[in-house]
C-alpha cells in the first residue's frame, strides 16, 4: 500500500507534455504556450527549462526535417515529440521528456492552423480538422474565416482579435481561448496561440496568422465558462425575421463572420470550399459596393446588390451597412440585408 502510494505520488511530479511553437521559422527562438494543460504567454524556452533547451531544439529540426512523431530513449532518458505541420510549415511540437522508468501521461489534443489574412481564408492540420470534426470534404482544403467563425464561440478578447485580422500588423502576437462546438453538438475549449507573418503566396505577398491550439480543460460542471461577446456590444435587439447580419472587412470588402443570433443564408455562398462558387459580387454591382463602402465616412449606407448563390446565379439583396469602431483605431462594417424575392 506504502508503495502504491508513492508510486502515484511519483507520477504525480512526472513531467508534463511541453507544446512549443515555432510557426514555420525554424531560427531557435522557440516559445512554450502550454505546460501540462496550463496556457503559458509565449514563455521563453531558454528561461523555462534551461537544461532541456538545447535538446528540444535539436528535437524541432528532426521532426521538422522527417515529418513525423519521434521517439527515443538512452542513457536513463526517454523523449516523445510529436510534430503539428500546415502544408509545408512545422507550427509547433509537443515535447515529453522523462526517465526511462516513467511513463508519459496522455498526449493533450492539439492541431495547428493557418489563417490568411489577405483573403480571409483559413486551412487546418489534419489534427485540427480531427479535433474541430471538420466535414470530410472539407478537410485539407482552404475555406472561408466566416466557415471557422461559424463553429467557434468566441470570448471578451474577440475586439483584440477583430482588430488583429483587419489590421494584420506583421509581428504581432495573440493568444486567447474560444469555445470550438462540433457538429454532434458537443463543444470543448481551445487555447490558441499564434503569430502573423508576411508570406509570398502566388507572386504577392500576404499576411498570414499561424497559430495552434490545445483543448484545455472547461469549468468544474464540464461546461465552457461563461462568455462575453463582441456582438454584445454591436446589437441590442434580436434579428429581425428574414434579416441577415455580417461584419466585413473595410480594406477588402471580403466577410470575417456572421454575426452570433443571426442566421446564415443558405442559399448564398460564402464559405469558400471546393464544392460552392466562389463568394463574389456581380461585376455590374462593384461600384455600388465601393461607394457604399466610402459612404459610410459621412453615415450609414444602403445599396441593392447581386451576390454569387450557391447554384452558381445571383441572389439580389438590399443591404445597409453601419460603420463599428473595434476601437479607436481600427473599424469594420456591419452588414445588415434582406434577400429581395
Amino acid at each position: 500500500m506504502v508503495q502504491e502510494i508513492l508510486r502515484q505520488e511519483e507520477h504525480a511530479r512526472s513531467p508534463q507534455w511541453l507544446l512549443v511553437d515555432t510557426f514555420g521559422e525554424l531560427d531557435g527562438n522557440y516559445t512554450i504556450v502550454d505546460w501540462g494543460g496550463h496556457p503559458k504567454e509565449f514563455l521563453s524556452l531558454d528561461k523555462a527549462v534551461k537544461g532541456a533547451a538545447a535538446k528540444i531544439r535539436q528535437a524541432v529540426t528532426m521532426v521538422a526535417r522527417s515529418r513525423e512523431p519521434l521517439t527515443a530513449a538512452g542513457a536513463g532518458r526517454h523523449v516523445e515529440v510529436y510534430p503539428h505541420i500546415v502544408g509545408a510549415r512545422l507550427h509547433g511540437v509537443q515535447v515529453w521528456s522523462g526517465t526511462d522508468d516513467q511513463t508519459p501521461p496522455p498526449r493533450p489534443r492539439v492541431g495547428a492552423w493557418d489563417i490568411n489574412l489577405t483573403t480571409l481564408t483559413a486551412l487546418g492540420s489534419p489534427e485540427w480538422a480531427e479535433l474541430a470534426d471538420i466535414p470530410e470534404e472539407q478537410r485539407g482544403q482552404e475555406r472561408s474565416l466566416a466557415n471557422m467563425f461559424a463553429q467557434v464561440q468566441t470570448d471578451e478578447g474577440e475586439l483584440i482579435a477583430m482588430k488583429r485580422i483587419i489590421a494584420a500588423v506583421p509581428g504581432s502576437t495573440y493568444q486567447g481561448i474560444w469555445t470550438v462546438h462540433r457538429r454532434d453538438g458537443s463543444s470543448f475549449r481551445s487555447h490558441f496561440s499564434c503569430r502573423i507573418y508576411e508570406q509570398p503566396v502566388d507572386g504577392a505577398v500576404h499576411r498570414i496568422a499561424r497559430g495552434i491550439s490545445q483543448e484545455v480543460a472547461t469549468g468544474s460542471d464540464g461546461r465552457p465558462e461563461p462568455l462575453v461577446l463582441l456582438e454584445h456590444r454591436l446589437l441590442e435587439a434580436d434579428v429581425p425575421a428574414g434579416e441577415y447580419r455580417a461584419l466585413i472587412n473595410l480594406r477588402n470588402l471580403r466577410l470575417i463572420r456572421w454575426v452570433h443570433g443571426s442566421p446564415i443564408p443558405e442559399q448564398i455562398a460564402w464559405r469558400g470550399i471546393a464544392d460552392e462558387p466562389a463568394p463574389e459580387v456581380h461585376p455590374d454591382d462593384h461600384r455600388t459596393m465601393i461607394d457604399m463602402a466610402k459612404g459610410l465616412a459621412k453615415s450609414s449606407t444602403t445599396g441593392r446588390l447581386r451576390v454569387r448563390g450557391v447554384d452558381g446565379g445571383w441572389v439580389p439583396i438590399t443591404a445597409r451597412v453601419s460603420l463599428v469602431a473595434i476601437d479607436q483605431e481600427t473599424t469594420a462594417g456591419l452588414v445588415k440585408f434582406t434577400i429581395d424575392r
